[in-house]
C-alpha cells in the first residue's frame, strides 16, 4: 500500500468529472476536509454523498469516516514532518547546541519515520525480495550510500542482487530487467530525474518496483508498485543529508531485519559463511 495522498495523486488521471473537485481540494489544502461532514463536503466540491463514499472505496479506505481518520493521522504526520524540517541551525549556535539539535533532530525523524511505515507494506516486500529473480539497487548521491549499504545486506543473505555506481549503467540495468525480477530505487526527494527514468523502464519490462523516499510531494511514490516511506525533514535545496540520511538507512534496516526474521535459519547459516574474518582473528 501507499499513503493516502500519494494514492489520491495516483488516481487522479482516472478520476471522473464528478471526483476532480473533491481531489483538487484534497490536494490542494487536504486539512480542510477534516471535521466537516459528507454533506458539507459534497455540497462546497457540487458532488454527491455517493461519489464522496465511491471516491473513498477507490482510495483503498472502508468508507468516509475511516477516509477522514486516515487523512488526520497522515496530515499530522506531515506537519510534525514539515516542524522538524524547518529547524535550524544558527551562527550564534555553540558546539553544544548542535550536538544538541542534530541529535534531536535525527531523533524525531526517526521516530515520524516509524509510524509512517506500514508493516503489511513491509511483509510484501520481503515476499517478493523472497520470490524475485534478482533485486537491482537504484540511487544517486548520498541515496546511492543506503543503497549500497542495503547491496552488501543482501549479498550476506545471499540474495542475488547488483548495484552500479554509475547512472548510464544504473540506467542499463533497468532496462534489461523484465517480470520476475525487483527494483528498489532509493531518492530522498522522489524527484532525481534519473531515478524516475530507472524506475519508469523497470516497470515498462515487467519488474515491480520498490520506492524507499519521501511520502509526500515524491514523483517516485506515485510510480512506485510498494513506498517505504521517510519522513519529510529535510528541505529538498540543502546543505548535505543529514536526517534524510539516517531514516532512508532505518528504512533499510527495516526491510532486511524483517526479510531475515521470515528466513532466519537460512539467513543465521549465510552469515556463517560470509563472515570475513578480519586480521587478528575478529
Amino acid at each position: 500500500m501507499k499513503g493516502l495522498l500519494v494514492r489520491i495523486d495516483d488516481y487522479v488521471q482516472n478520476a471522473g468529472d464528478a471526483e476532480k473537485q473533491l481531489i483538487s481540494r484534497l490536494q490542494r489544502n487536504p486539512e480542510s476536509v477534516l471535521r466537516k461532514t459528507i454533506k458539507e463536503i459534497a455540497k462546497e466540491t457540487y458532488t454527491s454523498p455517493a461519489t464522496i463514499v465511491r471516491l473513498c472505496k477507490k482510495l483503498g479506505c472502508k468508507g468516509y469516516k475511516d477516509f477522514q481518520s486516515t487523512l488526520a493521522y497522515e496530515v499530522a504526520l506531515f506537519r510534525e514532518s514539515r516542524d522538524i524540517a524547518f529547524q535550524k541551525i544558527t551562527q550564534k549556535d555553540t558546539v553544544e547546541d548542535i550536538i544538541y539539535k542534530v541529535t534531536k533532530k535525527n531523533i524525531e525523524s526517526l521516530e515520524t519515520t516509524r509510524k509512517l511505515l506500514e508493516p503489511k507494506t513491509i511483509t510484501s516486500c520481503v515476499k517478493l525480495l523472497e520470490t524475485s529473480r534478482t533485486v537491482s539497487l537504484f540511487g544517486l548521491g548520498t541515496s546511492l550510500l543506503v543503497a549500497r549499504d542495503l547491496y552488501l545486506k543482501l549479498l550476506r543473505a545471499d540474495v542475488i542482487c547488483n548495484l552500479c555506481d554509475d547512472w548510464h549503467a544504473q540506467f542499463l540495468t533497468a532496462r534489461n530487467l523484465r517480470a520476475g525480477d525487483v527494483a528498489i530505487v532509493i531518492s530522498y526527494s522522489g524527484l532525481t530525474e534519473e531515478m524516475l527514468q530507472c524506475t519508469k523502464e523497470a516497470k515498462a519490462n515487467g519488474a515491480k518496483v520498490i520506492a524507499i523516499t519521501r511520502a509526500v510531494e515524491s514523483k517516485l511514490a506515485a510510480e512506485a508498485d510498494y513506498v517505504l516511506p521517510v519522513a519529510a525533514t529535510e528541505l529538498i535545496h540543502r546543505s548535505g543529508a543529514m536526517s534524510s540520511r539516517i531514516s532512508q538507512l532505518n528504512v533499510v534496516d527495516v526491510l532486511f531485519t524483517a526479510y531475515v526474521n521470515r528466513n532466519y535459519e537460512f539467513c543465521m547459516n549465510q552469515f556463517g559463511r560470509t563472515h570475513i574474518q578480519k586480521d587478528g582473528g575478529t
